[in-house]
Parts: structure tokens; C-alpha cells; sequence
């Protein structure tokens, strides 16, 4: 095995999770209808590439892979398309993934399958696609004024369950080289000066490939495409990141208390990372978590040491939307919505981002069906039962 299969594996992982999310199917399901595309009997072969890190031994097993993972909106970026075929040993991965994206968009527009459109609002899932997102224009102006400056600085995003925390995760890594034709036109995307020198690397602690403390150092070195020492240690770790860590990163760190209660990290590991990001990095190493509650906090739930939890000089509480932005969100809907109808949304749903898109896509459905009752209030009212603690939170 080497590096380059090592890197494919990954990315070729990463894009069946992503097909498994967005269709709502189990892994072993994509598994087995990747295989069944390339003319196989099931997924072991494509399997065997990701958990053992191999690449494909035959060209057209790599390039077919890449195109139908393409039609199934597998790769998270058209860069990642690029990447796989490089590293996967593709002779004209520039050339091939072009014209990947060119067959993708003939397909879109003569296909005879099935259209599948996007959905207007998303209910349950975080927001993956920047121009899905609505809001936190305050939040988002403080956190980049605070990775603005010569030394970035912590910041903690404090929110209760449904606050939309992890969205703005997403969209935080991505808005900043988002292109401009796949946003929305009132969208800010000039936030960072010189926004393609930063690394963005988002790690869920409910994600079990981090769920240790080696394969969390694995997995953050292997990102960032610094060398894997071995054995991968803390000391090493942290000596790697330290030297070759040049271009600012920020690491976003997901379901923060799973890790804070999980044996595997220690005490030192937190003293570690406290001192790579405040002393080893000079300034280009920036931590931004969330949480349910602010660093204080968690340090009395979980009893780790305030050291680490005290880097977080900057707390940002997620209360609900600003009334011009919810009524934005409301008003992305692709059947406009009766004023009496906009206001009933707004008043009902405390201008909480969770309960805006569930009550909008309520109306919507009900718009689609041509029901001319108030019905669809009391659904959208049993729909939001379970999420109206957020009400009883003080704005």
C-alpha cells in the first residue's frame, strides 16, 4: 500500500457515506450497487479497495467508478472528483474529470430517467450546500473577524439540540470558495482575503473512524496530507502538525462532549493540543467547536482540565434567526406563500431555523396538493412537538 491508494481509499469512503446520506440507503446497499454498475456480483470488490486501501487495478474499473459515484452526487467537490483519479493512477485525471462533469450536465438536461429535484427546505439533516443555508450573518461576521487577524483565536458555538450548530460547521468550511453560479445572489462569500490558503478539516465525534485517539491523529494528519509517522503517537503527532502545518487551518470539532467523556482522550492529549494550537503553530492553528453548553461548563460535566477548554476565548450563543432572515427563508420557497401564511410561520416557529424549514415545507406540501383548508397548521404544529423546547429558550 501506498500513500496515493491511501488518500483514493479515503476519498472513495467519504463518497460512499455521502451516497448512503443523501439516499437514505445503508453503506452495504451502495456497496453492492456500485459493484452491480461495474459489472460485478456485489460490493466485495469495492469493499476490499476502501478498508484494505487499494485502488482498482483496471483503468476503466476506476474511471466507470468515478462517473457513476458522479451521477449519484457522491463527490463532495469536483475536486475531489480530481483527486481520486489522481491518485488512483489515472493518466489525464484533468482532462477525464471534465469531461465527467460535462457528461453530468448533458445528463441533466436529456436524461429520460427520473428527475430528482433538490428539496426546497430540509427537514432532519444539516445543511450541506451552501445555498441551502439562511442566517447567522452576525455569527458569521464574528467568527471570521476572529480568524482574520495575524493569530486566529478559538471560538465555541453553544447551542441546544436542532439550534442548526452543525449546518454552520458545513457552511463555514465552504462559503468562502463556494462559486458564485451555485449561490444564492445575496450570498457573502468574500469573508477571508485570501481564502484558498486555508485548510477546513470538520471531525464528528460520532464518526467511528475518530473514535480513538490514534485513528483521530491518523485521520486529522491524513486530511491535512501530512506524513503518518510511525508509531503515531502523541508526541509524534504533535511534532508533525507543528513542522508542517505552514498555510492557516481550522479544525471544527462536531459533538464535542462524546470525545470530552471518552476515555481514549486523556488529560494529556487535551494538554497536547491545547499547546499545538496556543504555542507550537504561531497563530495558524485554530480550534471552533459546539457544544450544547459553553466550555465552563463542560469542563465540570466531563472533568477534564480548564486548560483546554479556556482556549475558547470566544463564545457564541445560537439564539434563533433575525426576522430578515427568516423571512428570507421562508421566501426561498418555489410556491410563494399567502402574507397571513408568512406571518403564522414566523410568529409559530420563534424565527428558530429547525422549526422555519419544518413549518415551510409543511405549507409546501400542502400547497402541492391543493389543499384549501388550515389543516396543514395542525400538522406542522405535530411536527414541531418534539423540538418546542426551543421555544422556552430565552431570546
Amino acid at each position: 500500500m501506498n500513500r496515493a491508494d491511501s488518500k483514493a481509499a479515503d476519498l472513495l469512503f467519504r463518497a460512499i457515506n455521502r451516497i448512503a446520506y443523501l439516499e437514505n440507503k445503508t453503506k452495504q446497499i451502495v456497496y453492492d450497487e456500485l459493484g452491480y454498475a461495474l459489472g460485478r456480483q456485489g460490493g466485495s470488490a469495492i469493499q476490499y479497495w476502501v478498508y484494505h486501501q487499494r485502488t482498482p487495478s483496471r483503468l476503466d474499473d476506476v474511471e466507470n467508478l468515478a462517473r457513476i459515484i458522479k451521477r449519484h452526487s457522491g463527490w463532495e467537490s469536483d475536486v475531489d472528483l480530481r483527486a481520486y483519479l489522481e491518485y488512483a493512477g489515472h493518466p489525464t485525471p484533468d482532462h477525464l474529470s471534465r469531461q465527467i462533469m460535462g457528461a453530468n450536465e448533458l445528463e441533466s438536461d436529456n436524461s429520460d430517467e427520473e428527475f430528482h429535484p433538490k428539496p426546497a427546505f430540509i427537514v432532519g439533516p444539516p445543511i450541506l450546500h451552501p445555498h441551502l443555508f439562511f442566517g447567522r450573518t452576525r455569527e458569521l461576521k464574528y467568527i471570521f473577524a476572529a480568524l482574520n487577524g495575524q493569530v486566529m483565536q478559538n471560538i465555541a458555538l453553544i447551542g441546544e439540540q436542532r439550534t442548526g450548530k452543525t449546518s454552520l460547521l458545513h457552511y463555514l468550511r465552504k462559503i468562502t470558495t463556494a462559486p458564485a453560479a451555485s449561490l444564492r445572489s445575496n450570498q457573502i462569500v468574500d469573508w477571508l482575503p485570501q481564502p484558498n490558503q486555508f485548510h477546513w478539516l470538520y471531525i464528528d465525534f460520532q464518526d467511528p473512524r475518530v473514535c480513538t485517539r490514534e485513528c483521530l491523529m491518523m485521520y486529522i494528519l491524513r486530511s491535512l496530507n501530512f506524513p503518518i509517522p510511525t508509531p503515531c503517537d502523541l508526541s509524534q503527532f504533535v511534532d508533525v502538525t507543528s513542522r508542517y502545518l505552514t498555510h492557516p487551518t481550522v479544525i471544527l470539532l462536531d459533538e464535542v462532549q462524546i470525545a470530552l467523556s471518552n476515555p481514549e482522550f486523556t488529560q494529556q492529549f487535551w494538554w497536547s493540543i491545547r499547546s499545538l494550537v496556543s504555542n507550537l503553530t504561531e497563530g495558524r492553528l485554530a480550534l471552533i467547536l459546539a457544544a450544547q453548553r459553553n466550555p465552563a461548563m463542560l469542563a465540570i460535566d466531563h472533568g477534564r482540565p480548564s486548560p483546554f477548554l479556556n482556549i475558547f476565548g470566544h463564545t457564541l450563543n445560537l439564539g434563533p434567526l433575525t426576522t430578515e432572515e427568516a423571512l428570507d427563508l421562508i421566501g426561498s420557497s418555489p410556491q410563494p406563500f399567502a402574507p397571513a401564511d408568512v406571518q403564522w410561520i414566523l410568529q409559530t416557529s420563534g424565527r428558530w431555523p429547525a422549526l422555519l424549514q419544518i413549518l415551510c415545507s409543511t405549507r409546501l406540501v400542502a400547497l402541492g396538493e391543493g389543499a384549501l383548508t388550515e389543516d396543514w397548521k395542525v400538522e406542522g404544529l405535530s411536527n414541531i412537538a418534539p423540538y418546542t423546547h426551543l421555544l422556552e429558550i430565552g431570546q
